[in-house]
């Protein structure tokens, strides 16, 4: 097969590794590995790591991709759905296992080691399937790792589906995460979707503040940032 229909083939995937190559070629490893060597050299594919190459130059494409089940959230999903006005420089993945950062160009793909491989979707973005968190589940996951949380509280938007995130809320069992969520629905809202203290241990609204505020006794929080 010539380069050039090889590579038009390629194209057609998200992510490739040597045995697709050799599936394609009905070539052999020695043959495989030469060809990768040669193509990548002349800026043809592009390695992301061992054993693993591309065609495209848009991360978003193939980020999912490189370890499974893993899909998009945190920063990269609040800018796919417009929930952030801020633009991410790299690219973050959920995954249940744990995985160093792949540099790729100028962009870094992170990987966080997750228990809640829930509530996400296969969404067609530039003629491809990538797996990405629903607004429900980026909202949760952000939550979850601590993104700032005026960025979290300004996500929750009337596009947001309040009864499934409550309930995404209550499927991790944090009891920390259901008290703030808890008092900022009900604050953007006027209404808790059911969230309520599970416990009589006090917490901080937000995690990354003072350690001093108002205590807000229906949900055993202490107020230590304005919403």
């Amino acid at each position: 097969m010539k380069t050039i229909h090889l590579l038009k083939r390629l194209e057609r995937l998200p992510l490739f590794t040597e045995n697709d190559i050799a599936k394609l070629t009905n070539k052999g490893p020695k043959y495989v590995r030469t060809l990768l060597y040669r193509i990548n050299k002349e800026g043809l594919i592009r390695r992301i790591e061992k054993g693993k190459y591309t065609t495209h130059h848009n991360e978003m494409i193939f980020a999912s991709y490189i370890t499974k089940p893993s899909y998009l959230s945190l920063w990269t999903a609040f800018r796919y759905y417009n929930m952030t006005q801020q633009q991410p420089f790299n690219i973050f993945i959920m995954s249940p296992v744990s995985k160093k950062p792949v540099k790729v160009g100028d962009t870094e793909i992170k990987f966080s080691k997750t228990k809640h491989m829930f509530g996400y979707i296969k969404e067609r973005y530039a003629d491809f399937d990538i797996f990405i968190a629903d607004r429900e589940k980026a909202i949760i996951d952000a939550l979850l790792f601590r993104l700032p949380l005026e960025d979290v509280f300004e996500a929750i938007t009337s596009e947001t589906r309040f009864e499934k995130l409550a309930e995404y809320a209550k499927r991790t069992k944090n009891i920390s995460l259901i008290k703030r969520l808890g008092y900022m629905l009900h604050k953007k809202t006027g209404n808790s979707y059911g969230l309520k203290a599970l416990d009589n241990n006090w917490i901080l609204l937000d995690y990354l503040g003072k350690k001093k505020g108002k205590k807000e006794r229906n949900w055993k929080i202490i107020i230590n940032a304005e919403l």
